[in-house]
């Protein structure tokens, strides 16, 4: 990571530290099962914004008397299901919506019209993923903050855009200790702005409609570049590729895969289309439990 790009970056967590987590937390019967609990979550985000997340905790403790704990974000379409086999394996879980996605539209949304890939892509200190981001940090925050949950064990495994986010997450906040970035999206603007497969056509769109702007906006996504960060992570990190997949692309993502410095590996799966993968589950499920118990 560059000096301009971790003095930003730097800046922009001590604004998120600015503001306390400040959850509320409500029990949530709908989403609990004999073997675990799950609250509703409402917490603070990047510059105050409210947002929303699930909290699920299994009902046995185990033996040292804190779970090791995951946080879990959404894709590009802002849904995402509790993944209830992490908790099995005895994780407490805590997945989170980031500003205007999933749960967290009932707290806010972006104006009419704008997308999360286009929203303000010209000036780097309003783009949608800055605070983005920062309140996938926010979720490590909450985590770290749990009686339950042991701070030194705490991971992040997501997909597609949410793999984009734990790649992110992993290089802006050194407490996690494993991740796992499944398909990730948000990697290597300088190809990606020019796909045209759903949702990097967003940018190509923008591009064509504003093409004096290329190279304002290529300043700004460097920022936010995965392939920027990827030298920051720290931790174990997995990672998986389609080659079938034209939405997040062995292009995008191999570049960056490239630049990470920790421990690492990569699977590639040859006929794999942007889909989830049962093979990489078992994989991403023992990652987890090696470099987090559980």
């Amino acid at each position: 990571m560059d000096q301009a790009v971790s003095v930003f970056w730097n800046a922009t967590r001590a604004i998120l530290n600015e503001t306390p987590v400040d959850a509320a937390l409500t029990e949530c019967p709908e989403r609990s099962g004999r073997e675990y609990e799950t609250w509703n979550v409402a917490l603070n985000g990047y510059g105050g914004q409210r947002l929303r997340a699930f909290y699920t905790v299994p009902r046995h403790a185990p033996p040292s008397g804190r779970f090791p704990a995951m946080l879990a974000v959404p894709g590009y379409g802002g849904a995402k299901e509790i993944p209830y086999h992490v908790v099995m394996h005895g994780f407490a879980v805590l997945t989170l919506f980031p500003w205007a996605q999933g749960e967290s539209l009932a707290e806010g949304d972006l104006p009419a019209g704008a997308t999360k890939l286009t929203h303000n892509v010209t000036d780097k200190d309003r783009y949608y993923y800055r605070a983005a981001y920062m309140d996938c940090v926010r979720g490590v925050d909450f985590l770290a903050e749990r009686e339950e949950v042991d701070g030194n064990r705490i991971g992040m495994w997501s997909r597609s855009q949410g793999g984009g986010f734990t790649l992110a997450t992993a290089a802006l906040d050194h407490r996690l200790a494993a991740a796992v970035a499944e398909e990730p999206f948000l990697c290597n603007y300088p190809v990606a702005i020019d796909i045209d497969t759903r949702p990097y056509h967003e940018l190509r769109s923008y591009v064509q409609e504003h093409p004096e702007q290329r190279q304002i906006m290529l300043e700004t996504l460097w920022y936010f570049d995965t392939l920027t960060l990827a030298d920051a992570i720290t931790c174990p990190i997995l990672v998986n590729i389609g080659m079938a997949d034209t939405t997040c692309p062995y292009e995008t993502v191999m570049p960056v895969f490239d630049r990470i410095k920790a421990q690492k590996s990569l699977l590639v799966y040859p006929d794999l289309t942007h889909s989830p993968c049962a093979d990489f589950n078992v994989h991403a499920i023992s990652w987890l439990k090696r470099y987090l118990g559980g």
